[in-house]
C-alpha cells in the first residue's frame, strides 16, 4: 500500500533523473523494500524531503569543486541514496560506513550498475582509511552528529581537499551523539587547517541542519 508519505519519496527518487537515473532505480528501491520489509522505514527515510533537501544543498555547494577526475569520499554515507547519484560523474566515490547491512544494500542492490564506487565497512577514524581521505579532492560528511568531531580526524589535518560537513541540533534522535546548538558551535569542530567558504542553515521538520563547506590546507 502506497501512502501520502511514500508518494513524496517516489517523487524524490524520480527527481534524480537529472543524473540519468531512470525507473529502473525506483524499481530497485521498491524491490529492496519488498524483499526486506524490515528496512522499509529506514530506506524510505533516506529519500525523505528532509534528507533530499540537505543532500541537494551539499551538492549545489560543492559542484564547482569536482569534475570527472575527482575523487570523493563520503564519511558515514549510509545508503548513499541521494549523494551517490549527484556525484556519479566523478572518477571515484568512496563510501565509508560502519553498517555492513546498508553497505550491502547500496553496493549490491541500489547502485550495482555503478563501476566507480568503493565501499568500505569501517569506522571512519580507522587509520587504515586515512590514505583514502587524505588523497581525496572532496570529503563529505553528512553525518557529523553521529561521530566525534572532525577536528579529531587526523587524516584531515594533512589534507588539501575541499569539504562539506553537516550537523544538526536534533539531540533527541537515536544515534545522534555529537549534535550542536548553532553553526558557530559547529565551526569549533572543524580542523584547524580549515577555511570556510560557505555556511548555511537548512530547514528540517525536526530541527535545523548546519552546513559548512570549505577548503583544507595541509601544513
Amino acid at each position: 500500500m502506497i501512502n501520502r508519505e511514500d508518494i513524496k519519496l517516489l517523487k524524490n527518487v524520480l527527481s534524480l533523473d537529472n543524473t540519468n537515473l531512470n525507473l529502473d532505480f525506483l524499481y530497485r528501491v521498491l524491490t529492496v523494500v519488498k524483499d526486506q520489509p524490515d528496512l522499509r522505514n529506514e530506506l524510505f527515510d533516506s529519500f525523505s524531503d528532509n534528507q533530499f533537501n540537505a543532500k541537494q544543498k551539499i551538492a549545489d555547494s560543492v559542484v564547482q569543486f569536482v569534475d570527472a577526475n575527482s575523487e570523493v569520499v563520503i564519511l558515514g554515507g549510509w545508503y548513499g541514496s541521494i549523494l551517490i547519484p549527484f556525484f556519479k560523474h566523478v572518477k571515484r566515490i568512496t563510501l565509508i560506513d560502519l553498517d555492513n547491512v546498508v553497505i550491502g544494500i547500496s553496493k549490491n542492490r541500489l547502485f550495482s550498475d555503478y563501476n566507480n564506487i568503493d565501499y568500505i565497512t569501517s569506522d571512519v577514524f580507522d587509520k587504515q582509511r586515512h590514505g583514502r581521505i587524505m588523497n581525496a579532492n572532496l570529503v563529505i560528511n553528512p553525518s557529523c552528529e553521529h561521530m566525534p568531531s572532525m577536528n579529531t580526524l587526523a587524516a584531515l589535518k594533512t589534507s588539501n581537499a575541499y569539504f562539506a560537513f553537516t550537523s544538526n541540533n536534533m539531540y533527541d534522535i537515536q544515534g545522534h551523539v555529537n549534535c550542536v546548538s548553532s553553526i558557530e558551535e559547529f565551526k569549533e569542530q572543524l580542523p584547524s587547517n580549515a577555511t570556510i567558504l560557505v555556511e548555511d542553515e537548512i530547514e528540517d521538520t525536526r530541527g535545523i541542519r548546519y552546513l559548512l563547506v570549505g577548503k583544507l590546507n595541509s601544513p
